[in-house]
């Protein structure tokens, strides 16, 4: 839509909203994970939104290189994946004590 394309996003050929639109799946496109999340998906073609800074925030996690999405959401695929996601404290790490052993020390023979 944005490249003005197609009129409506299900006229463009190549597509995805024909199948959510309808329903069903194709032989490109499962549909049910996004019917879960958004439902009506007529409906949610329709909702308003501000292009500007939902572009500005995929242009932002693009040049990081970090996934778009809610705090719970970044929380669950973090533990899903055991990969850091989020963006974590900037600065040096904190340095850690190092390790004492509790073990007898061996003394030099003579």
């Amino acid at each position: 839509m944005r490249a003005r394309l197609a009129a409506r996003p299900g006229d463009w050929r190549w597509s995805s909203t024909r199948a959510h639109l309808a329903g069903q799946d194709d032989h490109v496109v499962t549909v049910a994970p996004a019917l879960e999340r958004v439902g009506d998906f007529a409906a949610f073609l329709g909702e308003e939104f501000d292009e500007a800074m939902t572009y500005a925030a995929l242009r932002k996690a693009e040049s990081v290189g970090r996934p778009v999405g809610s705090p719970e959401w970044l929380a669950d695929m973090e533990a899903r994946t055991g990969l850091t996601l989020c963006p974590r404290k900037r600065g040096p790490k904190p340095k850690t004590a190092p390790r004492v052993s509790r073990g007898a020390a061996s003394l030099p023979s003579s």
